[in-house]
Parts: C-alpha cells; structure tokens; sequence
C-alpha cells in the first residue's frame, strides 16, 4: 500500500468518526439524554412512552417511580420528605421509601412495585395504607388494607385474638403518631400479629431529643370542638378531671387524623424493646433509581423484627 493509499484511508475513518460523533451530539446533549426502559406491567402500563423516559439534567436527580413506574426529575435541593414529585401517581419520597424497604425485606433487593413477584403464600395489611400503592400491593399478596373509621377496620390498641401471628408483613406510615395513649399497647399488638419472622415496615415523624413529647397523656373521654374558627380538645380524664387544649394540630384534616404525640427516636427503640421487637434498621441510604435521598437523620423510615 502506497502512501497516497494509506493518507486516503486515514481521511476516510476521520470523516467517518466525524460523522458518527455527530449524530451522537445531535440525540445526546451534553446537559439532557434519554434513556428507554423496559415496558411496564399492568396496572400502570397506561402511561405514554414519553412519560416513561428518564431525563437527565445537572443539579437534578433523575428517577423511576417504584410505585407507578413514571420518569421523574427533580432538583436534589427540592428533595424533601412528604414532597410529592411523581407526575403520574403522586408519591411522595416516604411513599416511595416504604415500597423500598418492604422489598428489600421480603426480596432482598429494591424492586419496584410493578416487579414484585405475585405470592398469594405472603400474607400482609396495613394500617391506612396509601391506595397508591394498596391497591397494586393486593394483586401481588395476600393484603388487605385496614381502617380505624371505616371497615375493614382494625383498632391496633384491641386486637383481634384471632389475627395473633397471622402476618408476614404490616406496614404502618405516620400513623402511630394518631394511636390514642398508652401507644405501648399498639407496639405490643404489632408483635402478636406478626409471624415469628414478619417484618414491621414503619414511619412516624420523630425528633433526636431524648423522651416522646405526648399532647394529652391522660387522653380518655374526648371531643373536638370548632369555635370561632379554632379548634378545642376536651377531655375528660379516668378520674374525671376535665381537660381543654387549644390548637390541637392535626394532619391532614381536623378530627380524623389528630396529632397525640411527637415521638422521639431514642423512645421509639425502647418501644420496639419492650414489645420485643429487637431487630431494628433504620433506613438512611439512599436509592437513587427510586428517588429516595435522606438529608436529615430525623423521622426516617425504619423495619422492625422479632428477634
């Protein structure tokens, strides 16, 4: 091969290289890229191929839904706890969190909802569950999602003998901060419903301080009031004391979801403790596919065993 052969051959793979870089730019900026995943599965495999494409962004972390299986991206400084960032289901990163933690125990891996097995043989509830993720969640098990005020109902303070030791998994999002005092007996419930090696997946907002902070600690005979545009607790206490606490705080509607207490997290382990529910993981790392970042170590979800 002569010179002139080999000075031709070298132009050809520049212009060639040339022209496949550039149709790389053209697809794939350098601040934006697409990336298609796999087809959902059922109920979620509605949504629109577009709404399915992962983008990416600087200073956004960009990721799937593990409840709907939706394409999400959100600035990392707007992360935040009860933010909802899903376009298509609205879940929020404690939503997202909670699937998170009752796959990786039940699977030992972080699946999204939409690929958990189906296994009738796992019995499970929750205690007012999101339907987000309850109604997907009844398709895969044996769940049922319970209710305080409305069937089918489950008081966890006046168990069903029955249900004792009947569940591998019960899952319980911000709701033990609503349990009437004395909570112990809530804890102690959980125990008994619990199969010897069910899991307790679990959230409530929670401080670093040292002691559980309770509203109404003496909380017997009460109502909720509105007067004047406020709201008034009144309580009559077992020895027949009566009791007025203005500007109770409620989540997510007045009477329904009454705030008794703020829990701490030091007395939320010696809770798990004293129900002997021993093996405890609090859940800090993050899972960045699922969009799930802890900046704070407060109010993390946790899971919680016999041990």
């Amino acid at each position: 091969m002569d010179i002139a052969q080999i000075k031709m051959r070298a132009l050809a793979f520049v212009l060639n290289k040339s022209k496949a870089l550039s149709h790389k730019r053209s697809s794939v900026s350098q601040s934006e890229q697409s990336v298609k995943p796999k087809k959902l599965s059922a109920p979620h495999e509605s949504l629109r191929e577009e709404e399915t494409l992962i983008t990416f962004k600087p200073g956004c972390l960009s990721f799937r839904c593990n409840i709907c299986g939706q394409a999400c991206l959100v600035k990392v400084s707007e992360l935040s706890r009860e933010a909802a960032f899903c376009k298509s289901c609205g879940s929020t990163m404690r939503m997202r969190a909670i699937i998170h933690i009752l796959s990786t125990e039940l699977f030992g891996r972080s699946l999204a909802l939409t690929d958990f097995p189906v296994k009738p043989d796992i019995t499970g509830i929750g205690m007012s569950d999101w339907d987000g993720y309850a109604r997907t969640l009844a398709h895969k098990f044996d769940y049922k999602n319970t209710f305080y005020h409305q069937e089918p109902k489950l008081n966890i303070t006046r168990i069903d003998p029955a249900l004792e030791g009947k569940f591998d998994f019960i899952i319980a999002s911000d709701v033990f901060e609503h349990v009437c005092p004395p909570v112990s007996i809530a804890f102690e419930n959980i125990g008994k419903l619990l199969k010897p090696n069910g899991v307790f997946i679990f959230s409530v907002p929670y401080s670093k301080d040292e002691e559980t902070v309770e509203h109404f600690p003496e909380l017997h005979d009460y109502q909720v009031i509105e007067a004047d545009g406020r709201y008034i607790l009144k309580n009559i206490t077992k020895s027949g004391v009566s009791q007025v606490f203005e500007n109770p705080v409620f989540h997510g509607g007045a009477g329904l979801t009454l705030e008794m207490r703020l829990f701490s997290e030091s007395a939320l382990i010696k809770e798990f403790h004293k129900a002997k529910l021993n093996k405890i993981k609090i859940y800090k790392d993050s899972d960045f596919d699922h969009g799930i970042h802890w900046d704070v170590d407060w109010s993390l979800p946790m899971s919680v065993r016999a041990s």
